[in-house]
């Protein structure tokens, strides 16, 4: 007989009621873009996720109870946090402990760190090592991975998506509007080199990794809000790269890659 975990169904039931108020605010995007949150997994993938991970109880519960839809949660501290239900989370892994484009282990990356969820590039993970679901979290694209605590446990973490937006010149909870970007690499511009190593850097691997991503043009290196893009425009540019500068609407930004 399943567990139950009474907080992390309340949780789980305040995200739907979230979501409802972000589609009411504008029912016809939402209807053009839909989000919904499911709250019962297939059976098959909460299986293939268990016999591939030792995962915590009160996590693989979250797993059969969580399934996000063209979902992500956007509050002050995140730009577009993604959370992974069990049909999404071996997809997560990639670009962090595997590499898709050499189909190699990514050896910086901790072994038995597991990506729960994903804001704009930058990692949440449980340390499978430990049993519990403290929430460890650290910067993308900063050559090597320093991570800190970034919640005691999954419920903080959950609870941390449902804060409102707040806006200095609005009222609280009200929702700032952005324009989203992708930015691509489409040659080695001026400088191999200068090239390859802001690759390198970007998606934290080795040179022989840099290289095959710049073999396999174009190669995107961002995807998020204006004045981020606008500051890799300006690197790119910096360092003589060839590189594509894309607008997109909030569909395409929602949507997986």
């Amino acid at each position: 007989m399943e567990k139950s975990y009474k907080k992390i169904d309340a949780v789980i039931e305040k995200m739907q009621e979230v979501l409802e108020v972000i589609r009411e605010q504008d029912a016809e995007f939402y209807a053009k873009y839909p989000m919904s949150l499911i709250t019962e997994a297939e059976e098959q993938d909460v299986h293939t996720v268990a016999e591939k991970w030792r995962l915590p109880d009160e996590y693989l519960y979250f797993l059969q109870h969580y399934v996000p839809e063209s979902l992500g949660w956007s509050t002050d501290d995140y730009i577009n946090l993604d959370i992974y239900g069990a049909r999404d989370i071996v997809q997560g892994q990639l670009g962090y402990n595997y590499n898709p484009v050499t189909n190699e282990v990514i050896p910086e990356w901790p072994a038995s760190y597991l990506v729960i969820a994903s804001d704009e590039g930058d990692p949440y993970c449980l340390d499978l090592s430990r049993g519990d679901t403290v929430i460890f979290t650290a910067e993308h694209g900063t050559g090597s991975w320093d991570f800190d605590v970034a919640y005691d446990n999954l419920e903080q973490f959950l609870h941390s998506v449902l804060l409102p937006r707040s806006s200095e010149d609005g009222e609280p909870g009200q929702t700032e509007d952005y324009d989203y970007y992708k930015v691509f690499i489409t040659g080695e511009g001026n400088d191999k080199i200068k090239t390859l190593l802001f690759i390198k850097k970007t998606f934290s691997c080795d040179y022989a990794q840099a290289k095959a991503y710049l073999s396999a043009l174009p190669v995107q290196v961002f995807k998020g809000i204006e004045s981020y893009a606008r500051k890799i425009e300006t690197d790119l540019q910096s360092i003589g790269a060839d590189y594509e500068l894309r607008q997109i609407g909030f569909g395409e930004f929602i949507a997986a890659d």
